[in-house]
């Protein structure tokens, strides 16, 4: 066995190098969103709601909000407790079936949300000046196409 070589591959091993620049990115926009009481975990889910009650929807069920999220139902229940907790969504029983958790926005969490766009805005230029423009466009396809195609070959 070659330890160095391994540790080596270990080192170009796009999983380690993509939390290492998400985490460093997550930071950087929890920082800007912290003044509107928002991670950027929050923001996302939010706007996700946001865009559900804005469409006949209204609301996600928690499933299909996981799946747009890239996450499993537990820990986007964990993720939703704080914005519950904070009256920015509401959680209850689909009127077609009460098996069914459906999540939305409330009043106050879409307040909250448009506060935040601008701050989210800033965090994104951030993003983009340290980055550079066509940089952060070739990332965001580079990062849609790797989603799409594992996701797949799973």
């Amino acid at each position: 066995m070659d330890a160095l070589k391994d540790l080596r591959e270990v080192m170009g091993c796009p999983c380690l190098r993509i939390r290492r620049a998400s985490r460093h990115i997550t930071q950087l926009y929890d920082h800007v969103l912290a003044e509107a009481g928002l991670t950027a975990n929050q923001f996302g889910l939010l706007a996700y709601l946001f865009r559900a009650a804005s469409s006949e929807v209204g609301g996600l069920s928690i499933g299909s909000l996981a799946e747009q999220a890239g996450v499993d139902p537990t820990t986007l229940n964990r993720n939703l407790k704080p914005l519950e907790t904070k009256r920015l969504i509401t959680d209850a029983p689909a009127a077609a079936d009460s098996r069914v958790r459906v999540v939305s926005i409330t009043k106050k969490g879409q307040t909250v949300l448009q506060k935040a766009f601008p701050l989210w805005r800033k965090a994104r230029k951030d993003v983009e000046r340290a980055l550079g423009a066509p940089e952060l466009s070739k990332l965001n396809d580079l990062l849609d196409l790797a989603a799409a195609k594992v996701h797949r070959s799973m």
